[in-house]
C-alpha cells in the first residue's frame, strides 16, 4: 500500500511528472563548454537522448497505476507526434536515431519583494528537426527536491516530440533557488518567474542558433499547481510590453485542475470535513499556509505559524519541515495519508481566533487568479469532476470570473466507482490534457 501511495503521489502532485528515478537527465558538460553566459541564462549541464530513451524516462512507472489503456494512449500519442516531425533532410531518420537535447540552465528573475533571484530550469528539444513551437511547461507540486524538472526527465519532456522547444522551470524555493523560502502557491511570483524562464529560452535559442521556425508559436501548459501557474503566466504575459508579447507570440494556454482560488480551496476542504470526507492530499495544508507566511511576512508577523496546526500534526514534524523547506511531498504525504482536516488544521484555534483565519484567507485572496483581469489569448480550462485533491470549485470560480470568447472549458467526468482514489481522480485529467497537447 505504501508503495502504491508513493507511486500515485509521484504523478498526482507533479502534474505531468514521471515517478521514474532510473536515470538522471544531465551529465556534466565538457569544461570548455561550461558556463555559457549570454543574455539572461547560464548553461550548466546538457545531454542527448534518443526518442526511446526520452519516452522511457518520461513515461516509466505510469502504467503501474493509471492503467494500461491510458498509458498506451499516451505512448501512441508520443510516437505519432515523433513520426510526424520534419527532419533536416528526408534521409536523416534512416541514418540517425531521433535525438533530443536536455539542458539545465540558470536564469535571473525576481522574488516576492522584486529582489533578484537565480532560478533554474530544464530545456528539452529535438535535434536534427525543424522546431516549430516554443512551450513553457509549469510543473505540479514538487515531489521532494530530487524530482523537480532540473533533476529528472518527466512526462512534460515528451512534448518535445511535437517539435517543440520546451522549458520547465523550477519554482522559487526549488533547484538553484532552494535557499530561498518556499513560495508554493504564490501565483504572482511563479507567473512572473515562469515568463522570465520563457524569455530566457528564447534568448537561448537565439544564442545557440537553433533551427527555430520564423513563424513559431508559443504555448503554456501545466497541471495541478502547474495549472494555476500557467494561468498566472498568461496574466503575466499580458502585463508585458507589446514588443515582448510579439516576441513570445503566444498561441494557446492549457490549465488543468489548478488551485486558482486559494480561499475557495480552503473553504471547500472545511466543507468536505463537515461532510466526513478525508483529505486527498493533507500535506497541501502546511504548504499553503507556509507560503502565505513567506509571501507576506510583515502582514503575518502578528501570527504564529505553528498555532494553525494540531499537536498531532506538529508531532509528525511535517509543518516544521515545510517551514524550513527541507522535506519533500512524498515523505509528508505518507505521514498525513488518510487524515481528516481536523487532524492537521487546528480547528479549535481557528474557531477561537476568527481574526487569524480571516487574516490567512485575506492573504490567500491576494493570489486569486479568478478576478480582476480577463484572458486576451486562447486558454483552455480543464478540470476533473470530482477531483479529490484540487476541489472542482476552483474550476467553477475560474469559469465564472474569467470566461469570455477566448476561454474554452472542459469537464472530465470521473466514474467514482472505477476511480475511487482521490489522487487518481486528480491525475486522470492530466492524461486527457497530454493527449490533446501531443496532437497539437
Amino acid at each position: 500500500m505504501k508503495k502504491y501511495l508513493i507511486l500515485a503521489l509521484a504523478v498526482a502532485t507533479f502534474g505531468f511528472s514521471s515517478c521514474s528515478q532510473d536515470k538522471e537527465v544531465m551529465v556534466e558538460m565538457d569544461a570548455q563548454n561550461e558556463q555559457i553566459s549570454e543574455n539572461n541564462f547560464n548553461v550548466l549541464e546538457e545531454n542527448e537522448l534518443t526518442g526511446d530513451e526520452l519516452l522511457a524516462n518520461s513515461l516509466s512507472g505510469l502504467e503501474a497505476f493509471v492503467g494500461m489503456d491510458a498509458y498506451n494512449d499516451l505512448k501512441k500519442a508520443f510516437e505519432k507526434s515523433e513520426a510526424n516531425l520534419d527532419f533536416e533532410t528526408p534521409t536523416t531518420r534512416s541514418i540517425v536515431p531521433a535525438l533530443y537535447k536536455t539542458v539545465r540552465i540558470e536564469y535571473q528573475t525576481t522574488d516576492q519583494d522584486m529582489k533578484p533571484v537565480t532560478a533554474s530550469a530544464l530545456i528539452v528539444y529535438p535535434l536534427l528537426k525543424r522546431i516549430n513551437k516554443v512551450m513553457l511547461i509549469n510543473h505540479g507540486t514538487h515531489i521532494g527536491f530530487a524530482m523537480i524538472p532540473t533533476k529528472y526527465t518527466s512526462v512534460e519532456a515528451a512534448l518535445a516530440a511535437t517539435g517543440a522547444l520546451c522549458i520547465m522551470p523550477d519554482y522559487i524555493g526549488l533547484g538553484s533557488s532552494a535557499d530561498h523560502p518556499d513560495l508554493y502557491l504564490n501565483h504572482e511570483v511563479h507567473g512572473r518567474t515562469s515568463v522570465d524562464a520563457l524569455i530566457a529560452l528564447l534568448d537561448y535559442a537565439k544564442a545557440k542558433r537553433l533551427n527555430l521556425d520564423s513563424n513559431y508559436k508559443s504555448y503554456i501548459c501545466g497541471y495541478s499547481q502547474g495549472g494555476s501557474v500557467s494561468l498566472a503566466s498568461l496574466r503575466e504575459v499580458q502585463r508585458r510590453d507589446a514588443a515582448t508579447q510579439k516576441r513570445i507570440n503566444l498561441a494557446h494556454v492549457y490549465c488543468g485542475d489548478g488551485p486558482y482560488d486559494l480561499r475557495r480551496t480552503f473553504e471547500t476542504y472545511m466543507e468536505e470535513y463537515e461532510q466526513g470526507k478525508e483529505m486527498g492530499l493533507g500535506s497541501v495544508v502546511p504548504l499553503v499556509i507556509n507560503s502565505m507566511f513567506n509571501s507576506y511576512p510583515e502582514e503575518m508577523a502578528n501570527l504564529n505559524y505553528e498555532d494553525f496546526f494540531t499537536e498531532e500534526a506538529l508531532q509528525t514534524g511535517v509543518p516544521q519541515a515545510v517551514r524550513e523547506n527541507k522535506e519533500g511531498i512524498i515523505d509528508m504525504m505518507m505521514k498525513f495519508a488518510g487524515k481528516k482536516l481536523d487532524k492537521i488544521l487546528n480547528l479549535q484555534y481557528i474557531e477561537e481566533n476568527p481574526d487569524a483565519l480571516n487574516q490567512l484567507l485575506t492573504a490567500m485572496d491576494r493570489q486569486n487568479l479568478c478576478r480582476g483581469w480577463s484572458p486576451e489569448y486562447n486558454v483552455k480550462l480543464l478540470h476533473c469532476n470530482p477531483d479529490g485533491v484540487v476541489p472542482f470549485s476552483n474550476f467553477e470560480e475560474a469559469v465564472e470570473g474569467l470566461q469570455n470568447e477566448k476561454v474554452e472549458t472542459e469537464v472530465v467526468n470521473i466514474n467514482t466507482k472505477l476511480i475511487s482514489s482521490p489522487l487518481l481522480q486528480h491525475i486522470y485529467g492530466m492524461l486527457v490534457m497530454m493527449n490533446e497537447i501531443l496532437g497539437e
